[in-house]
């Protein structure tokens, strides 16, 4: 039961005025003393901050100008196009391509849902501010846990990379100039996507026809992300659905499959954005990532939703609206100076 809990991508639900989040139990960290159990079984103990920022010395919360404002664009969607055959059923996603005649930089956008549930479809929101802003969007379905359990989800997410630019021209899209989005779950792989490799062996099986393109993206935007897995307690059954045991069982799985294992100095720029109030995936996590792409002089962005939790941030459309700015900065022509949190 606690696992359906953890990472649900009905990011908007409320129930009896209590949010979805806010149902969630004390989740925590393997290197804090364990402090509650529940009846849903044991849980790691409650989240210690590991950093204490002052958020009167914290930087302000960027924001879009008046000016930036996009006025309601008319653009094309092509609903449930295959992008992947698997023996056992297709892998479908959803375009939104700009009007005009292109070819327009590219965001692969990768739902949330612990790895397990969720579809393309709660990325609709996203995706319409992103077509406005003048960028195809292709928002992907993925293989699911339990039955298809780690690496199932990031070899799909690059075969749709791949997929994209094979197929740029269909669909108006600059080959050089893609960029990821993705939360929670999603920010995870998109976040695997910006930092691993061939070298790195979580390509999967790559089509004959895909060969010569390329899986690497030019920038990546993740939300609420689990970026490392610290803060799951050594013998917890959390993410045995989707890692196949527990962490003091098989400890390599969640190195492989935790983004900060793989941060190279060729890794492209990130923006990674938490909500403070997150119970559900510790701030903390993409904050490590956050300095680890520092540590490599890499361009990273981290900002904090004070008083925001993991669903109340997906849900905050200003975030889109920062992770535009970011993207403009990285894949338009005209580019933007990036602001750093940690110097």
């Amino acid at each position: 039961m606690s696992v359906l809990l953890i990472l649900c991508p009905l990011f908007c639900f409320v129930w009896g005025g209590v949010t979805l989040e806010e149902s969630v139990l004390e989740v925590g960290t393997s290197n804090f003393p364990v402090s509650s159990e529940t009846g849903f079984g044991q849980f790691p103990a409650r989240i210690r901050q590991e950093v204490e920022p002052n958020d009167d010395d914290s930087p302000p919360r960027p924001r879009v100008t008046k000016g930036s404002k996009r006025q309601r664009p008319t653009y094309k969607k092509m609903r449930n196009v295959v992008y992947k055959k698997l023996s056992d059923g297709e892998l479908k996603c959803d375009i939104f391509i700009p009007s005009g005649t292109g070819p327009f930089p590219a965001i692969l956008a990768v739902h949330g849902g612990a790895w397990r549930s969720g579809t393309k479809f709660t990325m609709l929101r996203h995706a319409w501010r992103m077509v406005s802003a003048g960028y195809v969007v292709v928002a992907i379905d993925y293989r699911h846990a339990p039955k298809h359990k780690f690496p199932a989800q990031i070899h799909d997410c690059k075969h749709a990379v791949r997929w994209m630019r094979a197929n740029a021209d269909a669909y108006k899209i600059d080959a050089q100039r893609l960029g990821a989005f993705g939360y929670s779950a999603g920010g995870h792989l998109v976040a695997l996507l910006g930092t691993t490799s061939p070298r790195d062996g979580l390509e999967g099986e790559v089509e004959a026809s895909l060969a010569g393109f390329s899986s690497r993206v030019q920038c990546v935007a993740a939300g609420g992300a689990p970026c490392e897995f610290s803060w799951i307690a050594p013998n917890s059954n959390t993410l045995v659905y989707w890692l196949g045991k527990s962490k003091s069982a098989s400890p390599e799985v969640y190195q492989l499959a935790s983004p900060t294992n793989y941060v190279t100095i060729d890794d492209p720029p990130f923006f990674l954005f938490h909500g403070k109030s997150d119970w559900i995936v510790p701030w903390e996590s993409s904050l490590k990532m956050h300095r680890k792409l520092l540590d490599a002089d890499l361009i990273s962005q981290h900002e904090i939703a004070h008083g925001s939790g993991h669903m109340s941030t997906f849900s905050d459309m200003s975030w889109v609206q920062q992770v535009i700015v970011f993207f403009d900065a990285q894949l338009k022509e005209t580019r933007l100076p990036i602001r750093s949190q940690l110097e």
